[in-house]
C-alpha cells in the first residue's frame, strides 16, 4: 500500500490541495527530445536524440504544439513563470549581470537598460501561493540565475541558494550538470512533505542542456553505440540530453512511489531554444534562429502538462511560460489574483484541448521583447509579437518588419510584410501601444557609431544567415 495521497482535502474545507511540480530545462529546443512535439511535423523530435520518460510524461499530458518561453535567454523566462509578467513588463529584457562589454559598446545602436535581479515588489507564485493556501510548502532546486537573495527571499522555503550557470558546471562525477543531484535533492524533500502530510509546490531548474556539455561516461558509450541522425548527430550534446532524461525518469518514480501521481500536476518546459550550431537543421528542428534570437528557434520550447483530470492530447493555442502563474492559481482554486498578471489559464485549454479554445488574457497577443544584441549569435535588437496565426518581427537597427503566418510556414521562410502592410501596420500599432503601456526599456540611437568600429561585424556571416529568407531546409 502506497504512501497517503497529500492534501485530498485542505484545512480550508472543501479546497483541492494538489501537488505541483515544474521541471524546467535549460537551453531546450522544441525538435531536441523523441517526443514529437507536433503530430503533423516529423521533424518536431530528434532523430537521435532518445528521451523515453519525457516520452512516458507526454503519453499522459497535453502536448501544447505552440508552447512558447517569454523569452529568448534564461533570466526574463525564469522570472516570467515566478511572477506571471512578460519580461518586456518587468524591464528585464536579458540575463542578470550583462550590462557592459561589446554586446553594448560601438553597436549602430545603445541596448536597453535592464533591471538586475528579480524585484522585491512582486509576489512570487510562492510568495503568493503561502500568503493564499498556507499549508503549502514551496521549495526551489537547481538554477535561479536572477539573483537578488535566491529563492528563499521570494517565498520558498526551501532551495539551493542564489544559484547561476556556474553551479552546472562544476563536472561532478557521475552528476554531470547536477542533473541527479537536483533530482536527488528534490525527491528528498518532496518525501518528507509526504511523511509530513503538507501539499507542496515544487521547480525543478536544470542547468542541462546548457553549455558546457556534460555527461556519463556509460550515456556517451551508450548513444555512441547507435547510428547519428539525418539531424541530430552530436554524441556530446545527445548524451547530455538522455542524461537529463533520466533524472526526469527518477523523479516520475519517485513520484509513484509516494503515492501522489493522481494528485500531483506535473509542468515541463525549457526556458528557451537551443544554442545555435554550424548546422542550422541540427538544432531546433524545422524552425528558425536559435537561443538569443525572437525567431521560433528561441522561443518555441516543448511545453508539457500533466496531472489529475488531463488525457493525453496535442493542443495548437499558443500558450506562454507566464501563463502558469494564474494555472497554479485554478488548480489551488486560489482567486482575486494580482491585477497586473499578463498570462492566462490554462485550465479550459487542459480540460477541453481539442476545442482550441483561446486562452483568456488581457491582450489577445503574446510579445517576446529582445531590445539587445548578442553578437556571437547574430541577434539584434528586435520586438516579437504573436497574433492568432501570424507573428511579426520588428528589428530596430533598420527599422525593419517580418511577417509570418506560422499555421502555413513554422519555419518562417516567406516574409509576408510586402504582401499585407495593412496586416503589418495594425500590428506595429498594437505591439508600440503595448510597449509604452508598459513603458518598456527600449534600444536607443548611438550617435558615436562608426560602422568600421562595430564589433557585430566578426558575426556579419551569422546575421546574414538569420535575416536572410528562407534559410535552411530540413535534410531528407
Amino acid at each position: 500500500m502506497g504512501a497517503p495521497t497529500i492534501g485530498a482535502q485542505a484545512s480550508k474545507g472543501s479546497m483541492r490541495s494538489p501537488n505541483i511540480i515544474v521541471i524546467l530545462a535549460d537551453d531546450q529546443g522544441w525538435g531536441t527530445t523523441s517526443v514529437l512535439m507536433d503530430p503533423a511535423i516529423a521533424a518536431s523530435k530528434s532523430d537521435y536524440i532518445k528521451t523515453p520518460n519525457l516520452e512516458a510524461l507526454a503519453k499522459r499530458a497535453v502536448v501544447f504544439t505552440n508552447g512558447y518561453a517569454a523569452h529568448p535567454n534564461c533570466s526574463p523566462t525564469r522570472a516570467s513563470i515566478l511572477t506571471g509578467l512578460s519580461p518586456a513588463a518587468l524591464h528585464l529584457t536579458d540575463i542578470i549581470e550583462r550590462h557592459k562589454g561589446p554586446l553594448y559598446e560601438n553597436n549602430k545602436l545603445i541596448p536597453a537598460a535592464h533591471i538586475d535581479g528579480l524585484p522585491d515588489d512582486i509576489l512570487t507564485i510562492a510568495a503568493f501561493i503561502k500568503s493564499k493556501r498556507p499549508e503549502y510548502q514551496t521549495a526551489h532546486f537547481g538554477k535561479w540565475h536572477l539573483g537578488n537573495g535566491g529563492p528563499e527571499k521570494h517565498g520558498f522555503d526551501k532551495s539551493d541558494g542564489e544559484t547561476s550557470n556556474r553551479e552546472g558546471n562544476l563536472r561532478l562525477d557521475g552528476n554531470p550538470k547536477d542533473i541527479y543531484g537536483i533530482t536527488e535533492r528534490g525527491i528528498a524533500w518532496m518525501k518528507n512533505k509526504v511523511a509530513e502530510h503538507k501539499p507542496f509546490y515544487m521547480q525543478l531548474s536544470h542547468y542541462a542542456t546548457h553549455l558546457a556539455i556534460e555527461a556519463k561516461r556509460e550515456t556517451i558509450e551508450k548513444v555512441k553505440g547507435r547510428p547519428v541522425g539525418q539531424r541530430h548527430n552530436d554524441t556530446r550534446f545527445a548524451a547530455m540530453s538522455e542524461d537529463l532524461d533520466d533524472g526526469i525518469g527518477r523523479l516520475m518514480r519517485a513520484i509513484k512511489e509516494a503515492g501522489i501521481e493522481d494528485n500531483t500536476y506535473i509542468v515541463y518546459l525549457a526556458d528557451n531554444g537551443s544554442q545555435p550550431t554550424k548546422s542550422p537543421g541540427n538544432i531546433n528542428g524545422p524552425l528558425h534562429g536559435w537561443k538569443a534570437t525572437v525567431w521560433e528557434g528561441g522561443v518555441r520550447v516543448p511545453f508539457l502538462v500533466a496531472g489529475p483530470g488531463i488525457k493525453h492530447a496535442y493542443a495548437k493555442q499558443t500558450v506562454v511560460s507566464y501563463d502558469l502563474f494564474p494555472t497554479i492559481c485554478e488548480w489551488l482554486d486560489i482567486r482575486n489574483l494580482p491585477k497586473q498578471l499578463e498570462g492566462g489559464s490554462l485550465v479550459a485549454a487542459l480540460r477541453r484541448p481539442a476545442s482550441e479554445l483561446p486562452i483568456e488574457r488581457p491582450r489577445d497577443f503574446v510579445v517576446f521583447h529582445f531590445p539587445h544584441y548578442q553578437l556571437e549569435k547574430g541577434s539584434q535588437p528586435a520586438t516579437a509579437m504573436i497574433k492568432e496565426r501570424f507573428k511579426l518581427i520588428h528589428f530596430y537597427e533598420d527599422d525593419k518588419d517580418f511577417l509570418f503566418d506560422l499555421r502555413k510556414d513554422i519555419a518562417e521562410s516567406k516574409n509576408l510584410a510586402d504582401q499585407q502592410p495593412d496586416r503589418v501596420k495594425q500590428m506595429r500599432k498594437e505591439m508600440q501601444r503595448y510597449l509604452s503601456s508598459i513603458n518598456a526599456v527600449l534600444p536607443a540611437p548611438n550617435p558615436a557609431y562608426t560602422a568600421s568600429k562595430d564589433p557585430g561585424r566578426k558575426f556579419a556571416d551569422i546575421k546574414k544567415r538569420l535575416l536572410t529568407i528562407p534559410y535552411f531546409v530540413i535534410e531528407k
